[in-house]
């Protein structure tokens, strides 16, 4: 059976598999990322690559970014601030001498959900993957929609603050409170819940958190019900464009049965409105998990 180099690119680890061609993971690990420049990039993937050498026959890359999974060319990368107009496909095929395909992280877990997973049955719908910011990709007619710039699903810049969007300038990523990232996020899950602690953020993450949420912390229980109505608004706007069937939630906090539970909960209450001219999607879990992105990206290189 054929096998395949798998990479999962996330900005604090690059994740790494040996997947066959039933998408089925035979051996992984994962590698801190590099952020700085290409050249140390590569060769940090070429330290954990060469015991693979001569086992895959190709190359399928989950990434951040702005990605043309036809051409294979990264826009941009997200965290990797290097990838700008990179043939990163062509750099791939050239290093490791196979077929390789990249595509942007968002997509991939749609790609994954709507072949065998959450949204296979349906044929519209979208993940969100919650993390350090916001994924996603849409799905129409059962295909993952690209969009016009290969920018479709990104969800991270919905803007929820119209008036804070209006009078603010910015300067990098963290200082776009005005999108649904700010009140959606894992990030944001955690700020709030330093703020009501009055600690510093850094002091706390998602296992913290939800060691807290466990233990009965008030707090934490406050803190999860505002992320659901957070999140529901946001979904609520993505309905009133798209009108989905199904929207799955993703992202490593997701594995915890709460965080949909108290989305499809808040959700429900948005849609008490008589006048509402669309239905409300069914919300579920991802069935992939954190495995999504890999699956994905294995989907999208077998496709083409």
């Amino acid at each position: 059976m054929k096998q395949y180099f798998v990479l999962d690119m996330g900005g604090t680890f690059v994740k790494y598999a040996l997947m066959n061609e039933n998408k089925e993971i035979l051996e992984q690990g994962k590698l801190p990322s590099v952020l700085s420049d290409m050249d140390s990039f590569l060769a940090s993937l070429d330290e954990h690559i060469k015991p693979f050498l001569g086992r895959f026959e190709g190359i399928a890359v989950s990434m951040p970014g702005r990605i043309d999974t036809a051409n294979g060319i990264a826009y941009n990368g997200g965290a990797f601030v290097f990838f700008v107009d990179s043939p990163f496909e062509k750099i791939l095929e050239e290093r490791y001498g196979v077929p390789a395909t990249i595509a942007n992280d968002g997509k991939c877990a749609a790609e994954a959900e709507a072949t065998s997973g959450a949204l296979k049955d349906v044929g519209s719908g979208a993940v969100v993957i919650i993390g350090t910011g916001i994924g996603g990709g849409i799905v129409l007619d059962h295909k993952v929609w690209m969009g016009s710039q290969d920018a479709a699903g990104e969800f991270s810049y919905l803007i929820s603050d119209y008036e804070r969007f209006i009078h603010s300038s910015f300067t990098d990523f963290s200082s776009f409170r005005c999108a649904w990232t700010a009140g959606s996020s894992t990030t944001a899950l955690i700020r709030e819940y330093a703020a009501r602690k009055q600690k510093d953020p850094s002091e706390f993450d998602g296992v913290k958190f939800f060691e807290a949420y466990d233990e009965g912390d008030p707090d934490a229980a406050a803190t999860l019900e505002h992320f659901g109505q957070y999140t529901a608004s946001g979904i609520f706007a993505i309905q009133a464009v798209l009108d989905l069937e199904r929207i799955a939630i993703g992202g490593g906090i997701s594995a915890r049965k709460e965080v949909t539970d108290v989305i499809r909960d808040s959700l429900e209450k948005k849609f008490d409105m008589p006048f509402i001219p669309f239905r409300k999607p069914e919300v579920v879990r991802c069935v992939y998990g954190s495995d999504a992105n890999l699956i994905g990206a294995l989907e999208f290189h077998l496709n083409r």
